[in-house]
This record gives structure tokens, C-alpha cells and sequence, in this order.
């Protein structure tokens, strides 16, 4: 992404999955990498005089950048978890969980165009773990499903040996965002993988 305010790469450890060697369970989609930074929303231009920008409110924007196989992927779904420890509560932190599904994937194995699915957290919630920068995130892994099949998961070292750090505590939803419900949409639709619709509810007669 363009005009990174605050940037970090973590350094993963890449969970290798195993897969049988038939057609049916062979990966498919994997993660090539996982970042996230702190930025600012886009701003968007409107008529009459417009509201001073916030200065110090930044998103942490976090990327999952997958290389896909298939012609197209009809449907992929990412589970993200992020440790967020509280600046002044060392002891203390929530997992962040939160799973998005895009549709229509292309094939991009190798380079070429980047197939990128973010999740975003909003300012407030930035400045409630406080602390500088992006340091209050702890770990962050990423899982991708594809045909109902684990294809690859992307992270760093477990808070628990043998045992995945969002397993140690109860995950809250509900916190982190998809594209769609970021500012980042509209002007950025083209730049990520499309989000899939939410089911239309049948009216009632």
C-alpha cells in the first residue's frame, strides 16, 4: 500500500501443513506474506467546508498477500488473529479474530499481480493498547481455506509450546474489520481481492 505513515514487517515462522499428494488435497492457495503498519484513513473531497483531519488517529492495517494457483478461486476464506497487549498491562491482552472470505480470486503464482486481503483496527482501539507505533502487536497469524480445506497458515512463534497462541484465550470478534467496513472502500476496491456479499435476507410475505 501506498504512503505507509508507520510501517512494520514481522519476521514469520511459515507453518507447513500437510497435504496428500493427490489432485484433491494438493495447496492450492498459500500465503506468501503477512504485514501490517499504522496509516491514516483516505480522504475523501467533498463539496462545502469539510472537517479537519485527525493528525493523530492511524488504522492498523494488516495485509495478508496470498499467491493462488487456480484459474480462479471461486471463493477463499482467511481466519486472522492478532495478540494485542495492553502498553500499560503488560500482562494483559486480547486476541483479535476475525475471518474474511473473497471471491474470484486470479492466478498469480509466483509475482505478477498481488491477490491482498486486509484487516483493519480502528483508531480508538489503537490508542486504547497504546504504546508506540505498532509494538502493541504482539502476533498475528493468518489461516486460508480453500474448497473447505486448510491450504496454509502464516505466523509467529505460539505464546503457548505446542499449542496456538489464539487457542489460550477466547478470541473476541467483532473488532477487527473487513475492507468493506473500513474507510478504505470504495477507493481501494481495485487494490484488494473483492470481499463476498453478505447473504440477502428473504423479505418476508
Amino acid at each position: 500500500m501506498k504512503n505507509r505513515i508507520l510501517a512494520i514487517s514481522f519476521s514469520f515462522l511459515i507453518v507447513s501443513t500437510a497435504f496428500s499428494q493427490d489432485n484433491n488435497n494438493k495447496q492450492e492457495i498459500k500465503i506468501k506474506d503477512v504485514t501490517a503498519s499504522l496509516d491514516q484513513a483516505p480522504r475523501y473531497a467533498m463539496s462545502g467546508q469539510q472537517p479537519q483531519a485527525d493528525q493523530s488517529k492511524k488504522w492498523l492495517v494488516i495485509e495478508a498477500i496470498l499467491d493462488s494457483e487456480p484459474e480462479w478461486a471461486d471463493e477463499v476464506t482467511l481466519k486472522f488473529y492478532v495478540a494485542a497487549q495492553y502498553f500499560k498491562e503488560k500482562d494483559r491482552f486480547d486476541i483479535l479474530a476475525t475471518t474474511v472470505t473473497v471471491v474470484n480470486v486470479p492466478k498469480n503464482p509466483g509475482g505478477g499481480k498481488k491477490n491482498i486481503v486486509p484487516v483493519f483496527l480502528d483508531p480508538n482501539s489503537v490508542k486504547k493498547y497504546g504504546g508506540s507505533g505498532t509494538q502493541f502487536v504482539l502476533q498475528i497469524a493468518v489461516q486460508v481455506y480453500y474448497k473447505g480445506r486448510l491450504q496454509d497458515t502464516f505466523w509467529m512463534t505460539p505464546l503457548n509450546k505446542g499449542k496456538s497462541f489464539w487457542e489460550s484465550t477466547p478470541p473476541r470478534g467483532g473488532v477487527l474489520l473487513n475492507l468493506m467496513q473500513s474507510p478504505w472502500s470504495p477507493a481501494f476496491i481495485d487494490y484488494y481481492e473483492q470481499v463476498k456479499p453478505a447473504s440477502a435476507v428473504p423479505a418476508a410475505y
